[in-house]
């Protein structure tokens, strides 16, 4: 046995730590005397219990020794009481018939468990088995059989998709690859393409390779005719989008090649497997060749005398190997991480439960069971050093005392969303680029190109393309109609009610992204520096509703440009320090090329994909929205002092995406470089690829400037939160109180103003503090993704508005509700790619605004409403 607490290695980043969450009770003695254990179970994870059934084991001594192998039928239930780990008592606590070595994996619905074997051979058998917490018992329910019987499979689920690959069938290893999607209303089994070598005894996970989730097959063994089973250290990736198989890199220590078979795993994090333990074949191998020579022995005394080493060899195993393997699925980069503190438990199945990694019974040498149940909890550690926090904590202060500098007298609201037309075209330009250089965006664009390449360049390069569009038509209507929403316009075009419904959206969509723009950096810096959550978020919310509360758009835009400059520097300098730590530049080009990590340009007329079509009209109909309609950026033209200077911001703006672009994506390339040569020093606990860069921050930079790129990304969220409050509260203030309430005076504008600012923030906060603790983001980001399906219709209506004449209040208004079904209808019933859903929803709304004005005309006064009057 080993002590509590044991850890998996000195690896600072992948840290381990291990104990013994329990041990098998005997049969038939409820809690008491512990079992011999059991091999080859059905094991899984549902409704928060951890399920063990069936196995085989030999109870009345080794093989070797006349034992005769025994299958069991019987069900074990862990649960987690208090601190400790404790069996129930399930109602009815037997399988319906004794099987072994089948495979099993966790599925939404239960435990999927398929084939296996017992006296009466190999099994086709599948059935889902879940644990009914109220009735405290086992619920069965049968699935279709497996197109052929398989014993020693490996499964693995992709949502409600079951994959099973390889194992035995008839004698002989398989290349069988079947899955199995229980979401369809008559689930059947299809044969998918076959593996690229028949095997037993493998792995089986479910990863992301950062573009998609794929099937990874890892190790195993193959029976041969001689007798002498084939060992393996492949891995093999199954992309079911393309339905095609790739070997990708073997396992290995990062130096050293390793065959392994009968081991388990999981995936962790983003995009992590941890292999743990499995038996590396130079023992069994020389057992099975004594085997074969024992059969061809032609006296007695030498079958004697080789069944006697055979013996002592058994005797004195080993057990098993006890390494344990890190593999990243984007760097294809393996690496060892340390040992398991116990023995090595093989022919069982891991389950992964939140952090904790479950090593049920298992083999630990031939014919040699364990009762153990393994348990691991991952952690995550962090290298954020006392300088760093210490630097962290200075740049709060300074970040503090300077926004006290820039919130200026705001003594009306023109100064408050205006900055009463004060503010330098240069600072206007660097905020324009600043409110969109979010802290999601500093993290997200290194790590997409991480993760992927770069096709998605030209989708910031379209900032610059419509940019001429945005200053020859947009910014003229807004200055010439002095107004203070972006949204006026179309009250003044339209009507009041396009005015509204306009506002509205985008008031439901900044409330739904400021979650979201605290919650995400909050994640991150709580991962890697070790601040609590509860910490981060009150910190960025409180600072962020005092100085907009009382500084305005005009601090707001100070800040922004503050944050940009640290920001601008900080990515400079490790854009220029991640080359002197990549060592081998040699084989760059290779790996960069075989990766293809470099590719720009996907000329395929795929709209589901990010080629290069979808990449440049997304992303044409996305900034002509960001940057024509967004109030957030149309609010930053209003602050100069003339149109002339707006343009001129906006240039400024626009054009400072091409060296940060360029910036930005070399460091994810860089980045995929140094943690492909060094892959020891990943941390498998990032549950999102956007925090990898992050973490290279943390662990990699010297001491200080960690503390002051963190403080960076503090900053930015901050000030992306206080534009997004700022724009919100301009819109419900213009749009909604002033238009409701004509006769209010500019003291009760301006404190409705900072009221709504003040409760905008306080429930900005309090969401990101919710979804921080009930895990509710992915819920808050579909809410997002709905809100940005209708965002296309605002600029619809405002194309409709400066290019025609004919377009009508009435019109337009049943243009954009037309525009939102279709783009429902398109999500629903397309495979769509969400870049194009920009496109879609702003050109749905022209044609159905247009045609629906044309049958409900209205006159109106268009005298300098549109480019013709």
């Amino acid at each position: 046995m080993w002590p509590d607490n044991a850890l998996a290695g000195d690896t600072l980043s992948n840290r381990i730590d291990w104990s013994v969450a329990a041990s098998l009770p005997a049969p038939g003695t409820g809690h008491a005397a512990a079992s011999l254990g059991v091999a080859g179970a059905f094991t899984g994870w549902h409704n928060g219990a951890l399920l063990i059934a069936g196995g085989a084991n030999f109870p009345a001594g080794m093989p070797w020794e006349g034992g005769r192998k025994a299958y069991h039928d019987g069900i074990y239930v862990l649960k987690k009481n208090g601190s400790s780990w404790q069996w129930i008592q399930a109602a009815n606590p037997h399988l319906k018939q004794k099987t072994a070595y089948g495979a099993s994996t966790s599925v939404p619905q239960g435990i999927v468990c398929a084939g296996g074997e017992n006296e009466a051979g190999t099994s086709r058998s599948v059935f889902l088995m879940q644990w009914n917490e109220a009735g405290k018992r086992i619920d069965f329910k049968t699935l279709p059989d497996l197109p052929v019987p398989l014993a020693n499979a490996a499964a693995a689920s992709m949502g409600s998709v079951v994959y099973v690959a390889g194992g035995e069938h008839a004698g002989k290893p398989s290349n069988g690859f079947f899955a199995l999607d229980l979401s369809d209303a008559d689930p059947q089994w299809q044969t998918l393409p076959a593996l690229p070598v028949a095997m037993s005894h493998s792995v089986a996970v479910v990863q992301s390779n950062g573009k998609a989730s794929c099937v990874y097959v890892l190790g195993g063994r193959s029976a041969t005719a001689s007798g002498i089973s084939d060992l393996h250290g492949t891995n093999f990736c199954y992309d079911p989008a393309k339905r095609k198989w790739e070997q990708r890199a073997g396992i290995s220590d990062g130096t050293t090649p390793a065959n392994l078979s009968a081991g388990t795993g999981v995936a962790n994090g983003a995009s992590y497997i941890v292999l743990l333990g499995g038996d590396k074949g130079d023992t069994f191998n020389r057992i099975e060749t004594y085997n074969a020579r024992i059969a061809a022995a032609q006296t007695d005394s030498e079958k004697q005398r080789l069944q006697a080493e055979k013996v002592s060899l058994l005797q004195t195993h080993p057990g098993f190997s006890r390494d344990i393997y890190l593999y990243n699925t984007i760097t294809d980069a393996w690496a060892k991480i340390g040992e398991l503190p116990g023995a090595a438990q093989v022919a069982t199945t891991a389950v992964k439960a939140g952090e904790d990694i479950f090593i049920p019974s298992g083999e630990v040498k031939p014919g040699v069971r364990t009762p153990v149940v393994t348990r691991g909890s991952v952690r995550s550690q962090s290298s954020f050093s006392w300088v760093d926090s210490l630097v962290l904590f200075v740049c709060f202060l300074l970040m503090t005392a300077g926004r006290f500098l820039f919130t200026g007298k705001t003594s009306n609201t023109d100064d408050y969303f205006k900055g009463g037309e004060r503010i330098p075209q240069w600072a206007a330009g660097i905020s324009i680029f600043g409110a969109k250089l979010s802290a999601i965006t500093f993290m997200g664009i290194p790590a997409k190109t991480y993760a992927t390449d770069w096709t998605y360049f030209f989708l910031l390069m379209t900032i610059i393309m419509v940019m001429p569009l945005v200053a020859g038509y947009f910014i003229p209507f807004y200055r010439r109609l002095n107004v203070t929403s972006a949204y006026e316009y179309l009250g003044k075009r339209f009507n009041t009610g396009s005015r509204m419904l306009a506002s509205a959206l985008y008031v439901l969509l900044q409330l739904g992204r400021m979650g979201i723009v605290v919650l995400l950096p909050s994640i991150a810096l709580t991962l890697v520096t070790g601040i609590d959550i509860n910490v981060c978020i009150i910190m960025i919310g409180a600072i962020s509703i005092f100085f907009t509360v009382k500084g305005g758009i005009e601090a707001v835009i100070w800040v922004e440009v503050i944050q940009v400059l640290i920001l601008a520097a900080g990515a400079l300098f490790c854009l220029f320090y991640l080359p002197f730590q990549i060592e081998d530049w040699g084989a760059t080009r290779q790996v960069l090329v075989q990766a293809e990590k470099l590719k720009v340009f996907d000329f395929r007329l795929d709209f589901t994909e990010p080629s290069f079509w979808v990449v440049v009209i997304g992303g044409l109909a996305i900034n002509l929205l960001t940057y024509g309609t967004d109030q957030t950026t149309v609010q930053r033209y209003l602050t100069t002092k003339s149109e002339t200077e707006s343009v001129r911001s906006l240039k400024l703006g626009a054009w400072l995406t091409l060296p940060s672009t360029l910036v930005f994506f070399s460091i994810g390339t860089l980045l995929f470089l140094f943690f492909r040569e060094q892959p020891e020093k990943v941390n498998m606990a990032l549950d999102n690829v956007d925090n990898i860069f992050p973490w290279y921050i943390v662990s990699q930079l010297p001491a200080g400037l960690s503390g002051l790129l963190i403080a960076g990304i503090f900053a930015a969220a901050m000030s992306s939160t206080e534009a997004s409050m700022n724009s919100t509260a301009t819109l419900l203030t213009t749009d909604f109180y002033q238009k409701l309430n004509p006769a209010v005076t500019p003291k009760q504008t301006l404190f409705f103003a900072r009221t709504a600012t003040l409760l905008l923030g306080i429930f900005v906060t309090c969401i990101a503090l919710y979804m921080a603790h009930k895990g509710v983001s992915s819920l808050w980001d579909r809410f997002n993704t709905i809100l940005g399906l209708f965002t296309g219709c605002i600029g619809g209506a405002f194309v409709l508005g400066i290019f025609t004449t004919k377009a009508s209040g009435n019109g337009v208004m049943a243009g954009m509700a037309l525009s939102c079904i279709t783009q429902l209808l398109i999500q629903q019933y397309t495979d769509i790619h969400l870049l194009m859903y920009a496109c879609t929803g702003l050109v749905s709304c022209v044609v159905f605004g247009y045609v629906l004005s044309l049958l409900m005309p209205a006159e109106r006064d268009l005298s300098g409403l549109t480019i013709y009057k």
